[in-house]
């Protein structure tokens, strides 16, 4: 027996294997990332390293931040990746997942991998999705990124359910079903958004009485051109994206811009943000440091387009609304949720009638992981390319002149079949791999 910090040993070299043949490596790594293991002080650390390589916003929004059982994984699959070998490690499913994921970018060796559901809640009373991973890795043998996935752990023979992995570079969540749309899975021609981030729902969300109000209870009165109807994912989810529910104060018209103009050109709005300087100076998020104060995030010219087709980030289906302005304004999204941004209502209800087109749903359902905390991303939107759906174009004008209806827009229709992008005679028969 062999005792010591996995991190710091090679596994290749520092350890003396007492017998021959193919390893089997088996553990249960803890279910914990290197975030949760700094707040808690704990010593037992991996060496810190941006060890995927995120930058800019994307560190700071948590990309660097991982899954210490993931990071074991991958250095047992690293370390031994020369020897024949078989893994199993009781994981999160997105370990599994991004352990795939990250094998494919490193040319892993691996041969062929299964992920087994169990019922975490029941068996470790932890509300996540978790699984058996076994993977087999040879060096000698052609690799394989991609995963069957079995709905019990306690039923090995049953036949797969679906089966994930890496298909052109690119990873799928149902390999099979993305090979009749996998022409579409490229680069959107349209630049998804998100939402606004403020961190401080009581400051900057107030109730609509109709007048502005805080949560208690006071009307406020600050200038208008700061103020913007909202809306969140379970409005956009709900179909409740027509109803002013609540406002949210913008006081930048960008990111970074600066506020200290307010005192003067919006002295109402700045009283009541120096009222709530604790709340406001002492939010937590990186982003904000060093920044003007009271900055919000997440904002831009695309905020205040007149007309947006938005998903909800957080729920299990892809459901896209088409969000017109509220009382006159343009309405501002929180950032559960992404959009698109137009000028033109008609060019709106045409891609919002393609993003729910059966092809469209077809494609992000062979993408998307339904397990994961935030299922819809921004980086799934921008793989989005429509003009290669094979949809019909006729059935998609008649759902984008139903949808401009439902939502007031007076309807081009002489000009929305050149808004159309792509059509079925311009797709090319996908090839297998």
């Amino acid at each position: 027996m062999s005792v010591g910090n996995i991190f710091l040993t090679d596994l290749a070299d520092d350890i003396e294997w007492k017998t021959s043949g193919p390893l089997r490596v088996i553990g249960n790594p803890p279910w914990v990332t290197s975030a949760e293991l700094n707040r808690m002080d704990s010593r037992n650390l991996p060496p810190k390293e941006n060890f995927k390589g995120a930058k800019g916003f994307d560190a700071l929004l948590g990309g660097s931040n991982f899954d210490v059982c993931e990071y074991i994984i991958l250095k047992c699959l690293g370390d031994l990746r020369s020897e024949p070998l078989q893994l199993a490690m009781l994981c999160k499913t997105q370990v599994a997942r991004n352990v795939i994921a990250h094998a494919a970018a490193a040319r892993l060796p691996i041969a062929s991998a299964r992920v087994f559901r169990i019922d975490a809640k029941k068996w470790f009373d932890a509300a996540v999705d978790a699984c058996l991973f076994i993977v087999t890795a040879d060096p000698r043998l052609t690799p394989n990124y991609t995963a069957d996935v079995f709905e019990d752990v306690f039923r090995p023979d049953a036949e797969p359910a679906s089966r994930f992995g890496v298909v052109d570079g690119r990873l799928v969540s149902d390999v099979d079903a993305y090979l009749a749309v996998r022409d579409a899975d490229g680069a959107s021609s349209l630049v998804w958004r998100s939402g606004l981030k403020h961190d401080a729902s009581r400051v900057f969300e107030l109730d609509a009485t109709p007048e502005p109000t805080t949560v208690e209870g006071t009307k406020l009165d600050v200038e208008s051109e700061y103020v913007f109807p909202l809306l969140k994912c379970t409005d956009i989810f709900r179909g409740k994206h027509h109803a002013l529910r609540k406002w949210v104060l913008v006081p930048q018209k960008t990111f970074g811009a600066d506020t200290s103009h307010l005192e003067i050109v919006a002295p109402k709005l700045w009283d009541y943000l120096v009222s709530n300087a604790e709340t406001l100076d002492g939010r937590k998020s990186s982003i904000y440091r060093n920044r003007p104060r009271f900055s919000v995030f997440g904002h831009g010219d695309y905020t205040y387009a007149p007309y947006k087709v938005a998903v909800s980030g957080l729920h299990k289906e892809a459901v896209f609304r088409l969000v017109a302005p509220i009382e006159g304004k343009p309405v501002v999204l929180d950032d559960t949720c992404y959009f698109l941004p137009f000028d033109d209502g008609t060019e709106a209800a045409v891609v919002a009638a393609q993003l729910n087109s059966p092809e469209a749903k077809l494609l992000i359902e062979s993408l998307v992981f339904w397990d994961s905390k935030r299922p819809i991303t921004k980086k799934l939107l921008a793989r989005l390319d429509l003009a290669k759906l094979p949809t019909d174009s006729d059935a998609i004008l008649q759902v984008a002149q139903a949808v401009a209806t439902e939502a007031g827009i007076n309807f081009d229709a002489e000009r929305a079949p050149d808004m159309i992008r792509g059509s079925a005679a311009e797709q090319r028969v996908p090839t297998l791999f």
